[in-house]
């Protein structure tokens, strides 16, 4: 199966408003609400001491009198020159109330949730007026403290006003001024080279995923928020529309990388991959293949994001924005990008050097790298087919939609007996080997060495207590990996190996991977069958 689309707001486990740590007494859901009802919250916290107010607070700026005259408490043991946070207490609803007040207001969202417990070295939380506030507007937290939206990558290099939905009044308004043909902008129906570090957004009506508009659009309202109540200064974005994205900077980040590359939204694509010039995307270092990528609002980064936040585990630097490249210079990309090519028509040598099996570089083509640390390096690229709408294609695939595996394997196989090029039982074999089988010997094994979790207070152990319930509050105890994700691929893989002309190993191997399912969980009671199963 191929990797589907992807476009959608990137969640935490658990799906937290903020990184505000709520410990054990967050209950399932890790919610400040259930933390408000025991009272108190018990966590480790970086200890900071108010001068003014003389009082123990959980911020540097003190959440009792707001003030500034805040310093780490000398009483926290110091280790290897660091001072360890001490496990404490906090009286939440005390906090709660002064953070309210601070917002100004009285009413809260019915489910506010934060972290099990903070970890980054210090354990310096975020503030709880940001979770209050996420909550308030539906918006999820990364590690770093910043709201991402993933999406799948795909380059482009002209587009047309009615293919973005952008008026032809804002586009010239953001350098858009003439087509590539050198003739003013009047027609939405006209094709505009797309400037390097210019991007589309994905804004699918179809998927069952909020579009980009939507979530940076509430994000910018998040943003305003916080910068009114809690930091006291004006609002920055003022948003009346998602259409009034159009114009804003984001930031353009890359798993795996540390290096955030200035881009500005100035339209919106029906697909569920994030449009943007080759040259942006090999600034990210990707190859803008299919690969997956992040945006975030500029301001967001500017405001929410520390390195203080980020985990103390290692690689936990990477995915997240410590360098900003704010000029995009094409010479200093990822080389993969050089080798494309520039030219609007293939000569006739080209066909006939194909025919001849002769290398590549026989046949002389302007590529990108003919005319970089030139005039020319940002603009004037071509192409050789045009599209009549970018937006034409299949917008959310059956993948997405289906609801169940087994209708998903279906239309696979479905569409391999239609295509000749495609031999369906191969198919199947590599639908058995490379996913199915995997899949279930991975999980059989990860069932037998999984935690036992509670289902009230969420603690986990590594073996089942004696007492049979939780020893911290006495909660039911239930496996952390159910028998569901283990036999959900049996019965398909079962079937496919039936119905299709697959190897005879293959086939013993199944048998084998049977018989370890029903050891562990047992035979499956035999089903009475209707006389429609013997004539399907």
């Amino acid at each position: 199966m191929g990797r589907p689309e992807k476009a959608k707001m990137r969640k935490m486990t658990g799906q937290p408003h903020g990184l505000f740590p709520v410990g054990n007494q967050g209950g399932r859901l890790r919610s400040i609400q259930s933390a408000l009802t025991a009272g108190y919250i018990s966590s480790q916290f970086a200890d900071f001491y108010c001068h003014d107010c003389q009082a123990q607070t959980l911020f540097r700026r003190c959440h009792l009198c707001d003030g500034t005259n805040v310093e780490e408490r000398s009483k926290a043991p110091i280790e290897a020159g660091e001072r360890v946070p001490l496990k404490r207490s906090i009286p939440i609803k005390d906090v709660f109330s002064s953070t309210l007040n601070k917002l100004k207001t009285k009413i809260y969202p019915d489910l506010i949730k934060g972290v099990r417990g903070t970890t980054n070295k210090r354990h310096i939380p975020e503030h709880l007026a940001k979770a209050i506030l996420r909550a308030k507007h539906n918006i999820a937290v990364n590690k770093d403290g910043t709201t991402r939206y993933d999406c799948s990558e795909i380059a482009i290099t002209h587009f047309k006003p009615e293919e973005i939905g952008t008026p032809l009044q804002t586009l010239k308004e953001l350098g858009y001024t003439h087509d590539i043909h050198h003739q003013p902008l009047t027609s939405p129906t006209q094709t505009l080279e797309l400037l390097p570090q210019d991007i589309i957004i994905p804004c699918c009506p179809h998927s069952p995923e909020e579009g980009a508009d939507e979530i940076l659009f509430r994000t910018s309202k998040f943003i305003d928020d916080e910068l009114r109540y809690l930091y006291h200064l004006k609002p920055y974005y003022n948003l009346t529309s998602k259409k009034d994205l159009v114009g804003e900077l984001i930031l353009g980040l890359a798993p795996h990388t540390s290096a955030a590359i200035l881009g500005r939204i100035i339209g919106f694509s029906k697909t569920q991959t994030f449009l943007a010039h080759p040259f942006f995307h090999a600034a990210m270092r990707r190859d803008a293949d299919g690969d997956e990528s992040c945006i975030f609002l500029l301001m967001d980064g500017f405001l929410n994001f520390s390195k203080l936040y980020l985990p103390e585990s290692r690689g936990s630097s990477m995915d997240a924005p410590l360098v900003l490249t704010y000029l995009l210079n094409p010479s200093e990309v990822d080389d993969m990008v050089f080798n494309l090519d520039r030219a609007w028509r293939y000569p006739l040598e080209l066909y006939k050097a194909a025919r001849a099996f002769k290398k590549p570089w026989d046949v002389k083509i302007e590529l990108i790298a003919d005319t970089l640390n030139t005039p020319a390096q940002f603009e004037g690229i071509g192409f050789t087919h045009d599209t009549t709408n970018i937006n034409a294609g299949v917008l959310c695939s059956a993948y997405k939609t289906l609801p169940s595996m087994q209708e998903k394997l279906d239309g696979q196989m479905n569409l391999a007996r239609k295509i000749r090029a495609v031999d369906e039982a191969d198919v199947a074999r590599l639908v058995i080997e490379k996913h199915f089988i995997r899949d279930i010997r991975g999980n059989l094994r990860k069932f037998s060495q999984q935690e036992i979790r509670c289902v009230d207070c969420n603690e986990k152990f590594r073996r089942p207590p004696l007492k049979g319930a939780c020893t911290v509050c006495g909660g039911k105890l239930v496996f952390t990996i159910s028998e569901g994700s283990i036999i959900k691929y049996l019965e398909p893989a079962l079937k496919l190996a039936r119905d299709y002309d697959v190897p005879a190993y293959l086939k013993e191997n199944m048998d084998i991977v049977r018989r370890m399912v029903e050891e562990n969980f047992g035979k499956d009671a035999e089903k009475q069958e209707g006389l429609g199963t013997f004539f399907s």
